[in-house]
């Protein structure tokens, strides 16, 4: 009989150096959010009103999940 071999498990590299694409989407995302959320406030802060649709906007992605 012959004996097979397999490659050694990829999960011997630390969390970070598994998945960079992953790192770098988070890092876009946090900074879109951050981007929204400042533009955001500007806008408020330049007409009031607009405060009801990031209200909304707000209480849809809390109540997401």
């Amino acid at each position: 009989m012959t004996e097979t071999h397999t490659a050694p498990a990829v999960t011997d590299a630390p969390p970070h150096a598994r998945k960079p694409r992953r790192r770098t989407q988070r890092r876009i995302a946090k900074a879109l959010l951050w981007f929204a959320l400042l533009f955001a406030a500007v806008a408020v802060l330049a007409e009031p009103w607009l405060l009801v649709p990031v209200v909304a906007v707000a209480a849809a992605l809390i109540l997401w999940d």
